[in-house]
């Protein structure tokens, strides 16, 4: 359906109903995004703090750890010991520098619950070891090339923190350590006379990660410490990155500091955090789904108020717009009524609103349209009172009358039987159309009326011209105007007939059907072409005067003489048809309601 087709009230209730959509829409869509990017600021920023918080807690921790391997380094004890383990060749000697140095190691290590082992290494590969680890692990002497990096790495740096890998023979799962390498130099010469290693177990960072305040994602971010080299130090929960070394390194030197990453099949808030004392990256990283739901709820909320809202829009805009829309349907069925006919129907009402102006100017128009009607209709009832006496007048001359019967009356005394037929006819035509020309007559006397007008002009023709009736009997008491048949019987003899030499005929036919009287007149003349027929059958259907018709046209005005009268009496749906062709003659044809005389002036 068209948009144009639509009611008022339906055009109100989508144009609100739409409008309403769209704002809702989009206000609830800005709300949505403005909550989403809170929420991702706000875990960001969280991020950025616990990150923080924590590379600065591990710093405060390994800063603790360098202040032990300072304290081991420049221990008396140890650098005898260290300088002894040089001077001596006896491998017993060296042995019994371990058991020395065993208690020392002992003693820094035990305070310390975060220790798991301190070890002492010599320059040439050997190791004194403390571990509070049960049974302990096997030792592990460097290789040489190890050694050298070591040395060279320790050479340039006060320490060197780095993560291992401790291996565990006897099947459990292998303990993931730190180690903090520093070296041992001779006092006061400043020469490296060994590098002590201290083992702190990683689970310890749990425990500081347990000091910062995370509640709210304590239990679904994740902390990875990672070096510049891609290698993992500690990992709260499993993510599969241990394994992942090149990709973390590759990770750590394209991205920024905090945004959004994939990680295997999941999408990750993350926020990184580079250590200025370890030269470790904490990096926190937050499952979004988890960041979401907080988004999703308020999502629920605002579809909720959404729905909501467009459902009291679009009921007030249905109540709104049917009740502006219902005066108007009122108005439209008393004008449906008008329409009809019923010029009596008036809109009821009250207020000042456009409505109520509405109503009161229709209303006034209503009494405007009858009072115009009552002046028109009294207007055309006079107009046509004077038409039908003037036409009386035109055709009803008394002296004429008189005249005739004069001539009638001498004709017959001297003998002249022609003339006074011919008179007597004549009179008889202006006999019967000077008394009640508005009233109806039968059919049989509008026929009389005809076979007198034929008797003249048989005189006049002899028997060039020929008559022909198919009228039923029961048809003679038809009700027909005066004049109505016999002008068509005249137009036929004067315009159709009069070229043709020999043989002319005019038939008049009657008869009815569905209460309608069709009187046919058709003669066997010249015939008109298709354009005369048209312009008048044009005459007739729109001339309002006999002013409207061309002077030298006299059977124009003959017929919308006889065409006005009929519709004047019986209404605009009857009237005069023609129907010709060039050399088949002319038809036409009268209609008119089939109704019969009762009495003189009185119809039935």
């Amino acid at each position: 359906m068209r948009w144009d087709d639509l009611l008022l009230k339906h055009k109100m209730f989508i144009a609100f109903s739409v409008v309403s959509l769209l704002i809702v829409g989009v206000t609830c869509f800005i709300f949505y995004k403005k909550n989403e990017n809170d929420v991702k600021n706000q875990t960001f920023s969280l991020s950025r703090v616990i990150s923080k918080q924590f590379s600065e807690m591990i710093d405060v921790y390994f800063e603790n750890v360098e202040e032990l391997s300072v304290a081991i380094s420049i221990d008396s004890t140890v650098q005898s010991n260290l300088l002894n383990y040089y001077r001596s060749d006896d491998h017993i000697e060296k042995e019994a520098i371990g058991y020395r140095l065993n208690p020392i190691l002992f003693n820094f290590s035990y305070p310390k619950t975060y220790v798991q082992g301190i070890s002492i290494h010599t320059m040439d590969g050997q190791i004194y070891r403390y571990s509070k680890v049960l049974p302990p692990e096997p030792i592990i002497s460097y290789s040489e090339e190890e050694l050298r990096n070591l040395t060279e790495a320790i050479s340039s740096n006060p320490f060197v923190a780095m993560p291992s890998r401790e291996k565990r023979e006897d099947g459990r799962q292998p303990q993931y350590i730190v180690s903090f390498i520093r070296k041992i130099t001779k006092i006061p010469t400043q020469n490296i006379i060994g590098f002590v290693k201290i083992d702190v177990d990683v689970n310890a960072f749990k425990l500081v990660l347990s000091n910062v305040e995370a509640n709210e994602f304590e239990n679904s971010m994740y902390v990875l410490i990672v070096n510049d080299d891609g290698q993992v130090i500690f990992e709260n929960n499993h993510l599969g990155f241990r394994n992942s070394n090149a990709d973390l390194k590759e990770l750590l030197n394209g991205i920024p500091p905090e945004g959004e990453l994939r990680w295997g099949n999941t999408d990750y808030l993350y926020t990184v955090q580079k250590s200025g004392y370890t030269g470790w990256n904490t990096i926190i990283f937050i499952p979004k789904d988890v960041v979401m739901l907080k988004v999703k709820r308020f999502q629920a909320i605002i579809i909720t108020v959404g729905i909501v809202t467009m459902l009291l829009i679009a009921a007030v805009s249905y109540v709104l717009s049917y009740h502006i829309t219902l005066p108007l349907h009122r108005m439209m069925k008393i004008m449906s009524r008008v329409e009809q006919g019923d010029f009596h129907q008036r809109m009821e009402y009250s207020g000042n609103n456009e409505i109520g102006r509405l109503s009161r100017m229709y209303n006034l128009m209503l009494d405007s349209i009858s009072r115009l009607i009552n002046e028109v209709y009294e207007s055309k009832l006079a107009e046509k009172n004077a038409q039908i006496s003037a036409l009386q007048a035109q055709i009803n001359p008394h002296f004429l009358y008189n005249t005739l019967n004069i001539m009638k009356s001498i004709s017959r005394l001297r003998g002249v039987e022609e003339v006074a037929e011919i008179s007597e006819s004549l009179a008889g035509l202006f006999q019967y159309s000077m008394k009640n020309l508005h009233h109806p007559v039968t059919l049989a006397e509008e026929i009389e009326h005809v076979n007198n007008y034929m008797k003249i002009q048989r005189h006049r023709f002899g028997q060039r011209l020929s008559l022909k009736w198919d009228i039923p009997d029961r048809l003679l008491k038809a009700a027909v105007l005066k004049l109505t048949i016999q002008p068509l019987v005249e137009n036929a003899v004067n315009h159709g007939l009069k070229r043709k030499k020999t043989g002319g005929k005019i038939e008049i036919r009657a008869a009815e059907s569905g209460g309608i009287l069709t009187v046919t007149v058709k003669d066997n003349g010249e015939g008109m072409t298709g354009a005369e027929v048209a312009r008048l059958q044009r005459v007739l259907d729109t001339a309002n005067t006999f002013q409207d018709v061309p002077e030298e046209e006299s059977r124009g005005i003959g017929l919308l003489n006889i065409h006005q009268r009929i519709q004047m009496y019986f209404g605009k749906s009857y009237g005069l048809k023609l129907f010709s062709r060039p050399g088949e003659g002319t038809k036409v044809t009268l209609n008119i309601p089939f109704i019969t005389v009762k009495r003189e002036g009185r119809v039935l």
